[in-house]
C-alpha cells in the first residue's frame, strides 16, 4: 500500500470501534482503545456490492491476525496505522503516523511491560504505575544515566547499548549541558492530578543532588558541605510543601494543590550552592470547604493526630498545650467526609513534618527552632478553632427590618 493511502489494498489502518459491528468499547473496560486495527482488503468478484461506491472492505485484526470479519467502511473513517515493526518503539517520534490510536498503542504496550517512560522527541511521557517498579530508581541505574549524560554533553562515545527513556535522562541532559556550556536549563513537569508530577520532581531533584555532590567532591570538597546542607534543607522544604500544600482528592491521595518553581544554583564546577522554592496558585478554598470524599491539606490532620499520642511525647505535650481534639470534631476537617487515607499514618507524618519545620528554622535543631515549629502548629490549631466558631446576630437585632 502507498504510504498514507488508507484506501489502498493491504493498508494497515485504525478503525473506530463505533464504525464496527461492536459499536462501542466494552463499558466495563476503561483501558480499551476506542479503535481497533484493520487491514484493507482487495475486493473480490464474490464479495457483495458495497452499500456505497466509495466504501472499502476492511478485515478487522484479532489477536494480531486478520480476522474473518470484513466490514465496509468509508475511507474518511479510517486512520493510518504504522507498520508492525514500529509497534514497540520507545520514541513515538519514530512513528510514520503519529495519531491518537498509534500513540496510545505504543504507550499502553510499554506500560503493560512496566516501561512507564516513552520519548516523544525531546519530551518524556511518563505514565504513573501507582506502584514501585523494582530497580527503576536504584543507585546503579542513576550512575548509568549520569555516565551516559556526561558522555553526551562532552560529545564522547559511550560503551554499551542505548539506555531506555527515563527521568534520569531528562535530568542528566539538563545538568550536564549546564555544566558543559555554562547555560541555565529548565525542566517543565506538567500533567493532570495523579499523573505523578510531585514524585517526578523528587526523582529529578535526587539526580541533581547526586551529580552535584560528585562534582563538589571532584572539585576539592570545598562545596561538598554546602551541598549537603542544601540537600537537607531542600528535602525538608519538600516535606513542608507536601504537608501544607498537598491533599487527598478523589483521584490522588497526595495531590499537589498548587504550582511551584524550584530554582537551583550551581558553581562553575557543577556543585550545588543554593536554591529556592516559590509556590503560587494555592487552592485556598480547600482549607474551609474540601469537596465530598476529599480532605483539607495534610498538616491539620497530622496535628489532630497528636491527641492520640502516647503521654510524655512531644506530640502529646503539644496536644495539651494547644487543646487539640480528634480530626472528626473539627468542622474544617470533617466537611469532606474523609478523615483517614489508606496507607497514610498521620501521626508518623506529623513527626516528619515537625522535624522538617525544626530543620528549616534552625538548620537541624535547638530550642529556638522547636519554639518556631510550635508557633506554626499554633497557627494551624487557631485556624481549626476558628472554623468551629458560629457568628449570630444579637437577639435585639434579629427583629429589626431594613
Amino acid at each position: 500500500a502507498a504510504d498514507g493511502d488508507v484506501a489502498a489494498p493491504g493498508a494497515r489502518v485504525w478503525v473506530p470501534i463505533s464504525e464496527t459491528p461492536a459499536g462501542a468499547p466494552p463499558e466495563d473496560d476503561d483501558e480499551a482503545l476506542p479503535f481497533t486495527l484493520g487491514v484493507v482488503q482487495r475486493r473480490r468478484p464474490e464479495d457483495a456490492a458495497p452499500p456505497s461506491p466509495d466504501m472499502v472492505l476492511v478485515s478487522l485484526v484479532e489477536g494480531g491476525d486478520v480476522g474473518a470479519k470484513p466490514v465496509w467502511l468509508k475511507p474518511a473513517a479510517l486512520v493510518p496505522a504504522n507498520p508492525e515493526t514500529l509497534d514497540d518503539v520507545d520514541d513515538v517520534g519514530a512513528l510514520s503516523h503519529l495519531n491518537e490510536p498509534s500513540l496510545l498503542r505504543v504507550v499502553m504496550a510499554r506500560y503493560a511491560a512496566r516501561s512507564i517512560y516513552t520519548r516523544a522527541g525531546p519530551v518524556l511521557v511518563a505514565i504513573n504505575p501507582f506502584t514501585k517498579v523494582a530497580g527503576l530508581y536504584d543507585a546503579a541505574t542513576m550512575r548509568s544515566y549520569q555516565s551516559a549524560a556526561a558522555a553526551a554533553a562532552a560529545a564522547a562515545e559511550r560503551d554499551g547499548p542505548a539506555l531506555p527513556p527515563h527521568l534520569y535522562q531528562v535530568a542528566g541532559a539538563a545538568y550536564y549541558d549546564m555544566a558543559a556550556r555554562g547555560r541555565s536549563q529548565s525542566v517543565v513537569i506538567n500533567g493532570e492530578s495523579g499523573a505523578g508530577k510531585t514524585e517526578s520532581a523528587k526523582i529529578i531533584l535526587s539526580f541533581f543532588i547526586s551529580a552535584a555532590s560528585a562534582a563538589g567532591k571532584g572539585g576539592g570538597g570545598g562545596t561538598t558541605k554546602v551541598g549537603e546542607v542544601l540537600q537537607a534543607e531542600l528535602d525538608a522544604s519538600n516535606v513542608l510543601l507536601e504537608a501544607f500544600g498537598n491533599a487527598k482528592t478523589t483521584r490522588n491521595h497526595n495531590s499537589s494543590r498548587f504550582g511551584k518553581l524550584l530554582q537551583l544554583r550551581f558553581s562553575p564546577t557543577g556543585a550545588l550552592t543554593g536554591g529556592s522554592i516559590s509556590r503560587f496558585l494555592l487552592e485556598k478554598s480547600r482549607v474551609v470547604s474540601p469537596e465530598a470524599d476529599e480532605r483539607s491539606y495534610h498538616a491539620p490532620y497530622q496535628l489532630a493526630s497528636c491527641c492520640r499520642a502516647r503521654a510524655g511525647t512531644l506530640a502529646a505535650d503539644l496536644a495539651v498545650k494547644l487543646g487539640l481534639r480528634g480530626a472528626g470534631t473539627y468542622r474544617y476537617l470533617s466537611a469532606g467526609g474523609c478523615l483517614l487515607v489508606d496507607g497514610v499514618d498521620d501521626a508518623a507524618e506529623f513527626e516528619a513534618t515537625n522535624a522538617a519545620l525544626t530543620a528549616i528554622y534552625d538548620g537541624g535543631g535547638g530550642d529556638a527552632a522547636a519554639g518556631s515549629a510550635e508557633a506554626v502548629w499554633g497557627v494551624v490549631a487557631a485556624v481549626l478553632t476558628l472554623g468551629d466558631i458560629e457568628f449570630r446576630e444579637p437577639a435585639e437585632e434579629e427583629g429589626k427590618g431594613g
